[in-house]
């Protein structure tokens, strides 16, 4: 019989960090439809510019880990 074993570090670490970056992707759309409600142009570009700049490279990033943690999750196996 085989006993179940608790996930490891890197993959509870890639499930957090995925957590983070949606939450922080959702905050930035929120703030993003606030701006253009509101008309604040300043504000949307600028949100514009984070989203193409600094979220897509934390997203490839993101992928990266979790593929890592997969991995290395099923090598332990």
């Amino acid at each position: 019989m085989r006993h179940p074993h608790s996930p490891s570090y890197l993959l509870r670490l890639a499930t957090q960090v995925l957590k983070y970056f949606l939450l922080s992707l959702a905050g930035c759309t929120i703030a993003y439809f606030i701006s253009i409600v509101l008309d604040l142009e300043i504000v949307s570009r600028l949100m514009i510019a984070v989203l193409e700049h600094g979220l897509s490279r934390a997203f490839v990033l993101v992928m990266c880990l979790g593929a890592i943690a997969v991995i290395t999750e099923s090598l332990r196996q």
